[in-house]
């Protein structure tokens, strides 16, 4: 139907992002699904974008600044909506880690550039993360920006996943915002 009007690869600046890893693509596929009887995702006849800004081959701070070149991109070609599966805490080089008081939205360049973002009449949706059961536990970078909608989890009876990573950022506000 022509609904992927476009990829780009931030990380290794080239158009295909299919190579590397399939997350953001199974996680578009719930989005813009559509088969009857089976699976209507919540944005069934969308037309998309998929933007890949992580390197799944390490943890470092530049994904973060490509996060925000992502979100600068989109928002240059008109995406109303931008919606993220991933979180940044820890990284190769511990000294550029997150420590909990970071997570106040206005510390790291991608949440600053999250809630920009949502200024600018985009609506933003980050996953809150899967470090609920760990020594971690908290959401991550950029779930704890300002205005977004951090989406968390809850098992099939409506209780919390274990694994969904928790709030409230370090400077009071509630997150995740929904939980599904």
């Amino acid at each position: 139907e022509n609904r992927l009007i476009g990829t780009r690869d931030f990380v290794a600046g080239n158009q295909s992002v299919y190579e590397d890893d399939s997350h953001g693509a199974m996680v578009l596929s719930t989005i813009v699904g559509n088969s009857p009887g089976n699976l209507i995702g919540t944005g069934p006849k969308a037309k998309v974008l998929l933007l890949r800004s992580e390197d799944i081959f390490s943890e470092k701070l530049i994904e973060e600044a490509n996060w925000v070149v992502a979100a600068e991109f989109a928002d240059s070609v008109g995406a109303d909506i931008a919606t993220t599966s991933l979180g940044y805490t820890t990284f190769d080089n511990t000294a550029d880690n997150h420590v909990y008081a970071d997570l106040n939205g206005k510390t790291s360049v991608a949440s600053i550039a999250a809630t920009m973002a949502v200024r600018k009449g985009m609506f933003v949706l980050n996953a809150a993360g899967n470090e609920g059961g760990g020594s971690w536990m908290f959401i991550g970078v950029p779930a704890d920006a300002d205005s977004i909608c951090t989406v968390g989890s809850v098992n099939g009876s409506g209780i919390h996943s274990n694994f969904s990573s928790i709030g409230p950022t370090s400077d009071g506000r509630i997150k995740p915002d929904v939980s599904t």
